[in-house]
């Protein structure tokens, strides 16, 4: 029998569509034969399980059939209990009388695609639009996904409903999670650099490969008309990286960048069309952007991966020259970086070099500064260093203020040295501008030691009744802790061994996302944080059981505890040590000091050792500084201690000094790395101390106070020393936001930062006040907000004549004598005090604008528990027209003055301060 040849018209069939096909057609024709032969036109091709299950439960067994003798052999084959599907493209007529007179319907089953399609969409009649694509109704059957596609809840099928879905399976969102929906110029960027998924898309048939990119074209404009000119210059899988190319050369105008374009020109196949370029390139800018910043490991790995591949494009184009300006490569990161780089050499060198600020705000912008957070968080530090280099520092005057100024300050220049000194890897100019920061930085850092030195020499001899009102570590409980604790408050003391300021001040700043500082020792003046004086020398074993103990002493662990024990708190109290406090495997830390946090017990004291520890034997990784997240079970315990509403008191035994290329001192008498007992005199870099606050034989040891000297072997930190960051032990106290009664005398820390930490916001000239103008008809002006422009307009009532100026210049008085404050607070539905108000205003204008929400609710007499609600009324009176005049920021610990904008806003004198 000669084969009939075969049709072109003959479509692919879908499992899904087929199964729906037959079902469709066993329900419409009931013939009496419940396992019919059925003859399907079709592609006689069938890659898929040959089995399939119809919603009655009927079996159908598929074959593809190229010849009627192969259609005639399972005619004849017994074929039980299955309906039995023959896909075949040969035409009827070409089929004999005896073929079809066996067969379902005596006659083959052709496949219209619409019929199917609209049925699976479960619709009744496809678009005008739709059918005019004729390419899709077969696509949409070779795509339809195993559950068949969604069904619809109209009867009209539309052309961008079908066709989204179509372009969802096709592109393959389904495998990221996505919807339909979702489909968007971001989506189908991020596609096209999916490994092997233009290729893919090359493979669909011609029809449907063009068709679908026009329409997708059409629904996302230049980036897809971009895009798809890559994909046919076989160019697609380079979209993503040659868009960030793109945004680099298109965006300047030289003659290196026009002749790189020129070049990629021929990428898109002469495209020629400098608008979609354009649109194109700021589309991929966006994308990679977004894969940069996302949460998942993968996608960013695929971000950086595009970013590579852009790198190789540029040098590829010869326009590595032209691209440093870039917002999102690499080489505009490297030449910001470098820009950064010779700022602060710059600034170090010459107070009147151009603004170190803007260059590292240019560099903190770069699309790539959160992956190197690392890298600019210390280019930030060693640009704060610079400005503390810049500012005028004079020598400690006492040890009270040597120690006061250790916590609000040079702390804060230990932390930072730290980070400078950790490093840069890769730029050389940037490793220069750290070396030489922290060579002048550590130098006077070390002028501030030695004069710090002479003042503890001469306060050591006179004894504790020369203190004054100084916190030594032997009255530190006394002073802070017995009141609580006659107070009936449970509080947990935690003693991070060889905690220094510069850990306190990252350790504090994030402990306040879920918890208040206070000052406990405030009385009616502001709070601060407040610095303890070690005993010397500053080794654990006498400072630590000082503490404890209430008195000067040495001793150990075993000692401590049983003075804790025996000490005035009665055995109500328990202390838990560096063994005790560990948990078996499965718990954090012993069940026996969970329930004491948890429990009625009046005083727990733990003491964790992990940055003491470190000390010797050093830590894992480069990073510098201590998270908590670094400190033991810390995180863990003060979760239980919020939970059980204990006050938190953390502090130290003593301080330390790292190691920083330092110099061995031999000396025969060392009894620790930092202090000796022999009786030679004191040499460069040492100090004699002498007098009832040094527990060592004779009561005298000779210290050394220079950080950079050691008496024994290389560690990655020691104490025992007379430098500030040894003897200055940081307080910090902690209570729960919403507790409304404070302990007596307990303040909130106004913690602001040193005025070097942070750049000096721009002075702005104050705005003179417009000239009485008779009413108008309301115009309309965009509205200022703290970063960037307003996204609407909104409409300006006439402006009111300027308020006379208050006597003194007074900006807070001026601006409580305003109609518009009246008025605005008038409206407020729940009315606060004029004095309030007016104390928080002075509070945040004294603070520049930035104060802690806690500070500045004390300021103003409220109760930390309304901090929050107290900002935000104030919010609803300052706030004119939605204006950002008063903001909360930082996850609402911070309230925000905006104060050129309330001039503004409330049309103030010009002059007032």
């Amino acid at each position: 029998m000669t084969q009939a040849p075969a049709s072109a018209q003959a479509l692919r069939i879908h499992p899904v569509a087929l199964r729906q096909k037959v079902t469709q057609q066993l329900d419409r024709h009931r013939n009496g034969d419940a396992y019919p032969v059925m003859v399907v036109r079709a592609e006689p091709a069938w890659p898929h399980d040959p089995a399939i299950l119809l919603p009655g439960g009927r079996q159908v067994r598929v074959v593809p059939c190229v010849s009627p003798l192969a259609i005639w052999e399972h005619l004849a084959a017994d074929r039980g209990d299955e309906v039995l599907v023959l896909l075949t493209d040969i035409p009827e007529s070409s089929l004999g009388h005896g073929v079809r007179s066996r067969i379902f319907r005596q006659r083959v089953i052709n496949v219209e695609p619409w019929d199917l399609v609209v049925d699976a969409f479960g619709a009744q009649v496809p678009d005008s639009a739709l059918e005019r694509e004729g390419w899709a109704g077969e696509a949409l059957l070779d795509a339809m996904p195993p559950a068949g596609w969604p069904k619809l809840t109209t009867a009209v099928l539309t052309r961008d409903v079908a066709l989204r879905h179509l372009a969802a399976v096709r592109l393959g969102l389904d495998r990221r999670g996505e919807h339909p929906d979702d489909l968007d110029v971001a989506t189908l960027l991020r596609w096209s650099a999916e490994p092997g998924a233009v290729e893919a898309f090359g493979l669909l048939r011609e029809g449907e490969r063009d068709g679908l990119g026009r329409w997708l074209v059409e629904q996302f404009g230049r980036p897809a008309r971009a895009l798809f000119a890559l994909v046919a210059a076989d160019r697609g899988a380079a979209a993503l990286p040659l868009g960030l190319v793109c945004d680099a050369l298109w965006s300047i105008d030289t003659p290196d960048a026009v002749r790189a374009q020129g070049r990629i020109d021929q990428y898109f196949g002469n495209l020629d069309d400098d608008a979609t370029v354009r649109g194109f390139a700021d589309a991929a800018v966006q994308v990679v952007s977004g894969m940069l910043a996302a949460r998942d490991r993968e996608t960013r790995l695929q971000g950086h991966a595009v970013l590579d591949r852009a790198e190789e494009l540029l040098v590829q184009f010869n326009a590595v020259g032209s691209a440093g300006h870039s917002p999102i490569l690499r080489t505009g990161f490297t030449r910001r970086i470098n820009a950064a780089a010779e700022a602060l050499l710059a600034s170090l060198h010459d107070a009147a070099a151009p603004a170190l600020d803007g260059a590292v705000d240019d560099l903190a912008t770069h699309r790539l500064a959160d992956a190197e957070a690392g890298r600019i968080r210390r280019i930030r530090m060693a640009q704060r260093l610079v400005r503390w280099l810049g500012a005028e520092v004079t020598p400690p005057a006492s040890v009270a203020d040597g120690v006061d100024r250790q916590i609000a300050e040079w702390g804060w220049v230990d932390l930072a040295l730290s980070h400078v000194w950790a490093g840069e890897d890769v730029h050389p100019q940037l490793q220069r501008a750290f070396r030489e920061i922290h060579e002048r930085a550590q130098a006077r850092r070390r002028d501030l030691d030695g004069a710090f030195a002479n003042r503890l020499a001469a306060w050591s001899t006179t004894g504790p009744g020369n203190d004054g009102g100084l916190l030594t570590v032997e009255n530190l409980l006394a002073r802070v802790v017995d009141p609580l604790v006659r107070a009936d408050r449970p509080v947990l003391l935690v003693v991070l061994d060889g905690m220094s300021a510069a850990v306190a001040v990252e350790l504090a700043d994030e402990l306040s996302q879920h918890w208040v500082e206070y000052d406990p020792l405030a009385g009616a003046d502001r709070g601060r944080r407040r610095g303890v004086v070690a005993a010397l020398p500053t080794l654990t074993a006498v400072s630590r059981t000082s503490l404890f103990a209430g008195a000067l002493r040495a001793g150990n662990q075993g000692n401590e505890t049983r003075m804790f024990n025996e000490g005035r708190w009665g055995k109500d109290a328990q202390i838990f040590h560096k063994g005790p406090a560990r948990g078996p495997a499965g718990e954090v830390y012993a069940g026996e000091l969970a329930e004491a946090v948890a429990g009625a017990t009046r005083l727990v004291a733990v003491v964790i050792n992990t940055v003491d520890d470190s000390l010797a034997h050093g830590r894992e990784g480069d990073e510098p500084g201590w998270q908590l997240g670094d400190l033991g079970f810390l995180s863990s315990l003060l979760d239980q201690a919020r939970s059980s509403g204990r006050a938190v008191i953390i502090t130290s035994d003593h301080g330390h000094v790292l190691e920083r290329g330092g110099q061995l001192v031999k000396a025969a008498d060392a009894a620790s790395a930092r202090h000796r007992t022999g009786p030679s005199p004191a040499g460069p870099g040492e100090v004699e101390l002498t007098g009832p606050r040094v527990v060592a034989p004779e009561n005298r040891i000779i210290a050394l106070w220079d950080p950079l000297l050691r008496y024994r072997p290389s560690k990655a930190g020691y104490h025992g020393g007379a430098s500030l960051a040894e003897v200055t032990i940081p307080l910090l106290a902690f209570l729960l936001p919403n507790v409304t009664d404070t302990p007596s005398g307990w303040m909130p820390v106004d913690g602001r930062q040193p005025d070097w930490w942070q750049a000096a916001a721009p002075v702005l000239a104050a705005v003179a006040p417009p000239p009485p103008v008779p009413a108008a008809p309301k115009s309309r002006r965009k509205a200022p907000a703290v970063a960037g422009d307003a996204l609407f307009d909104v409409p300006e009532a006439a402006p009111a004549p300027p308020a006379a100026p208050p006597a003194g210049n007074d900006l807070v008085a001026a601006l409580l004598a305003t109609e518009l404050f009246q008025a605005q607070q008038g409206l407020t539905p729940r009315r606060v005090e004029i004095k309030k108000i007016e104390a928080a205003l002075r509070a945040l204008v004294e603070a520049k604008g930035v104060l802690a929400v806690a500070v500045l609710a004390q300021r103003a007499g409220e109760v930390p528990g309304r901090a929050v609600g107290f900002v935000r009324t104030l919010q609803r009176i300052f706030n004119v027209d939605n204006y950002a005049v008063l903001s909360l920021i930082d996850n609402s610990r911070t309230a925000r003055l905006d104060i050129p904008l309330l001039r503004e806003q409330f049309r103030l004198p010009v002059g007032t301060t």
